[in-house]
């Protein structure tokens, strides 16, 4: 009995040797880390600790009711272009997959760092053996017994390092694919949210349109009472006033599919309808939005209006046009940046670039992981087992080292290495293909924003022009010297110019966003 426990407690202290020694040589360049295994400092690359966000359950998302605009909402709040951008932030699934992904790979860190763990064995075992024969008496014996062993590996000259290296770059890639799918969905809310003003900057425009037509038309019916205008001019108002009523239909339908495509991009979960407020460079909104949002389906009337008599008692369209039009009080405030910092910084920033630098170094680690495999490996190994048989019994106790290599294909190494090169290759001319398209795509973004920057103020010239132009027509057609056909004329042209201002802006603001994206900031 005290032999048994005396063999047990050396196996035990063995044990403990063993593993202290194999784990003592990584502890001459190694430290610990957080995964309880070790790293070495000297080959391995470092990788930045981030706190780890903790595992939550992943329920179905549930979807909020239909809203209808035929049935104004009761509460209707404010969100700015950041609170959508942080709202779609927190709630997009897209960066939710990218973050499981980081986890993916900083468990491969630590699946490859497990090569420098122990590995134990454990058997159990029966033996019967039935000896029968002419010359012999027949025998049989019984035997059973177990066997438990540890094996570790202290040092594969490299390959195993680079192996967690590659985990490592593979992880720093994933960081900055989800630094990059972060920029799309910022990118692709603040697209959404500029359609949302663009959308009703021009509702602006058609409601407007909608008022002087309406107007226009009681005026030339008026006139035509008093033998002034002709039936046909009548007419004429008549027809340019439903044309103006269906645009303005159209542009609420344009109005909620914009306000449909930004609650998309920010997977909106909310029963409550928001609505939206102007920004730096987008600021046309009106004080009276909030209402008008609540009301998309209003007749528009031409309240609020009258007739304005000249000295002469000719009746003019003047007081009718909103002066408070889209272009009063808004303010450009151009992008400060040169092209040269814009590509620099695109080139040092950009997450894409990044990931892809990331993958050329997993094709380094990975060409060194396959040369190495000529290296051999030293491993210590400790097995105690234990036999009885029916008489008899054995207790052996082994303790050892091994130095040497496995089994080799040098013919498929050969080729494994040729294989390596071509991607480590593939990877090479990948990172100078993205440095090349970086580079020309932030040079075109940077010279279409600078146009638009230009254009504006022009076309900002052109409204006030038009405007000015339809009240001299306005005031030649009450007088008789022109026509129904040169006032609308003049009246489109002046929608026109207000629609294709609201249009620039737009186009401005997306050229911006294009260039802030493409240099890699948010």
């Amino acid at each position: 009995m005290r032999v048994s426990l005396r063999r047990y407690l050396i196996i035990g202290i063995l044990l403990s040797v063993i593993s202290s020694a194999a784990f003592g040589i990584e502890n001459t360049h190694t430290q610990k880390t957080k995964f309880g295994f070790f790293k070495r400092n000297k080959n391995e690359v470092k990788l930045e600790k981030k706190k780890e966000p903790k595992r939550v359950k992943i329920t179905e998302v549930e979807l909020p009711p239909v809203f209808s605009f035929k049935n104004p909402p009761k509460h209707v709040s404010t969100m700015t272009i950041d609170d959508c951008i942080k709202y779609a932030i927190e709630h997009n699934p897209n960066l939710s997959v990218y973050e499981q992904r980081i986890k993916a790979s900083k468990a491969g860190i630590g699946e490859a760092r497990g090569n420098y763990a122990p590995r134990l064995t454990a058997r159990v075992n029966y033996n019967h053996l039935d000896n029968r024969g002419t010359r012999i008496a027949n025998t049989h014996t019984n035997s059973g017994g177990f066997t438990v062993g540890v094996s570790d590996m202290i040092w594969d000259f490299g390959k195993t390092t680079a192996r967690i290296n590659m985990a490592k770059y593979d992880t720093k890639s994933a960081q900055y694919d989800y630094d990059y799918e972060l920029l799309d969905v910022i990118y692709r809310v603040q697209m959404n949210y500029y359609s949302v003003l663009s959308a009703l900057a021009n509702l602006d425009i058609y409601e407007q349109n909608v008022r002087i037509n309406s107007l226009n038309y009681e005026r030339t019916n008026a006139m035509f009472e008093e033998g002034l205008k002709s039936k046909i001019d009548v007419v004429n108002a008549e027809v340019n006033l439903a044309d103006a009523k269906i645009q303005f239909v159209n542009g609420q339908e344009q109005l909620a599919n914009a306000i449909i495509a930004l609650q998309n991009s920010m997977y909106y979960q909310e029963d409550e309808v928001f609505v939206v407020t102007n920004t730096e460079n987008f600021g046309f909104l009106k004080a009276d939005y909030k209402k008008k949002m609540q009301n998309l389906n209003n007749n528009i009337k031409p309240s609020g209006f009258s007739f304005k008599k000249n000295d002469d008692g000719l009746i003019t369209l003047s007081s009718g046009i909103e002066h408070n039009d889209i272009i009063q009080d808004f303010e450009l405030n151009p992008y400060n940046i040169t092209k040269q910092e814009a590509v620099d910084k695109a080139l040092e920033n950009r997450p894409d670039l990044k990931s892809i630098r990331m993958v050329e170094k997993v094709q380094e680690e990975s060409l060194k992981a396959i040369k190495r495999q000529y290296a051999p490996e030293l491993t210590a190994d400790l097995t105690y087992s234990y036999t009885k048989n029916e008489s008899t019994y054995t207790s052996p106790l082994q303790v050892g080292a091994t130095l040497g290599v496995g089994s080799l294909n040098p013919y498929q190494i050969h080729y494994q290495i040729k294989e390596g090169e071509a991607y480590l290759d593939i990877a090479k001319h990948n990172v100078n293909i993205a440095k090349s398209d970086i580079y020309w795509e932030v040079q075109a973004n940077y010279v279409t924003m600078r146009q638009l920057e230009r254009k504006i103020p022009l076309m900002n010239q052109k409204v006030k022009a038009t405007l000015e132009n339809f009240e001299l027509a306005d005031g030649r057609y009450s007088v008789g010297l022109s026509n129904y056909v040169e006032l609308q004329d003049a009246l489109t042209n002046y929608n026109n110019a207000q629609l294709s201002f609201v249009q620039a802006v737009f186009e401005y603001n997306v050229a911006r966003e294009n260039l802030i994206k493409s240099i890699g900031g948010k």
